[in-house]
């Protein structure tokens, strides 16, 4: 009874040991340099790409997001990436006038397609559209008192 433990401890162990994803040898980190933006404007992001895998020596990724929601662009959107290096690319997201406020999620892809690809890493990326802002009271208040002020000099001058 020992020994069929023991078998099937080990059958378990192998099935486990086969189902192991491979590591793709890119990491993807996106960093948000100005994510809060208002509608109409543009939401801004950092992209590194860091291959740490010795064989191959070089690797190709595009970079891409699953079904956008707005125009984006990356800059630069494909690249070859060395061993023991880091890529970085700009992602612009261009949100339109007529955006809702809320949070909106973006999945970034790296794809490597090279000798170890295709194999895709996702990263998320969030961005927060504002509501519209409206002028404080003072802002709006000293320029018409001063324009009341200045119309009420002038008449007095012509009187």
């Amino acid at each position: 009874m020992e020994t069929i433990k023991i078998w099937f401890a080990a059958f378990v162990l192998l099935l486990m040991v086969g189902t192991a994803a491979a590591d793709p040898g890119i990491v993807m980190e996106v960093t948000p340099i100005d994510n809060e933006v208002l509608p109409g404007e543009t939401a801004t992001y950092e992209v590194s790409v860091y291959y740490f895998m010795d064989d191959p020596p070089t690797e190709h990724v595009n970079l891409s997001i699953d079904n956008p929601i707005w125009n984006y662009t990356f800059d630069p959107a494909e690249f070859d990436i060395n061993s023991q290096q880091t890529k970085y690319s700009n992602l612009s997201i261009f949100v339109p006038i007529d955006a809702q406020p809320g949070t909106y999620s973006h999945t970034v892809n790296a794809t490597a397609t090279g000798q170890i690809g295709p194999f895709t890493i996702k990263e998320d990326a969030f961005t927060d559209v504002e509501t519209s802002v409206i002028p404080e009271f003072t802002t709006i208040a000293i320029p018409a008192a001063a324009i009341f002020v200045l119309f009420f000099v002038l008449r007095r001058k012509r009187a």
